[in-house]
């Protein structure tokens, strides 16, 4: 189950090492607010580190695994009522598993450009890597795995909506036109907690870090 904290600044010191999520909402005014959580791993994410780990350095020419999560997507969500997520079945869950998917939403009426679609819900990831320096990623590590994506203004707005919930990570080569295809497997499923929700709107941007650290943790 994923815990979210809200905060005004980054907790730079002290970062419990479970809290591998970071999430900063930006607002027109350029206030940061910091959430911090920790995600379920599902189990076709363990396999997929697991197959990439057992790649020798110089064997170039090994076949991609399937589904291959370093071409990472994002899906939001925003059900009335968050999924719910247990330790046991969030292990096997799959994209069908994700209600309410945020995808490509026409933009409300009395919004800015209403009744245009927004093809840009679900994004790719603009950085998969290891022992990333990004500043504000204060989950960053030498040996995690960072995911990145970026939300801009004109992408996502809960405000005449449901609040988002949680979100998924899925390979982008299952993903066409903004959609994940059926039951498409999963990298990783989270609900927020505490906040339990929150709203994006046309006046913030959003900044997503994942970072799964490979140090056995429990």
């Amino acid at each position: 189950m994923l815990i979210m904290f809200w905060s005004k600044t980054p907790k730079t010191n002290n970062i419990n090492p479970k809290l591998n999520i970071c999430v900063i909402k930006t607002d027109k005014d350029g206030n940061k607010s910091w959430l911090y959580g920790k995600n379920r791993v599902t189990n076709d994410g363990d396999i997929y580190y697991a197959s990439r780990a057992g790649v020798a350095p110089s064997n170039a020419s090994i076949a991609l695994p399937d589904p291959n999560f370093y071409t990472a997507s994002c899906v939001l969500q925003n059900p009335s009522s968050a999924d719910t997520i247990t330790k046991s079945d969030g292990a096997t869950y799959n994209y069908n598993n994700v209600s309410n998917p945020i995808l490509n939403t026409t933009i409300p009426v009395g919004q800015p450009n209403a009744g245009t679609v927004n093809g840009n819900a679900v994004k790719a990831a603009v950085v998969v890597e290891v022992n990333n320096q990004t500043a504000e990623n204060t989950g960053r590590d030498v040996d995690a795995v960072t995911y990145k994506f970026t939300w801009t203004t004109a992408e996502i707005n809960t405000g005449q909506g449901n609040p988002i919930t949680g979100g998924c990570i899925v390979d982008t080569a299952d993903v066409s036109s903004g959609v994940p295809a059926s039951a498409s497997k999963l990298l990783t499923h989270w609900n927020f907690v505490s906040p339990s929700s929150f709203h994006k709107t046309n006046t913030d941007t959003l900044t997503l870090y994942v970072n799964h650290t490979m140090s056995g943790q429990a």
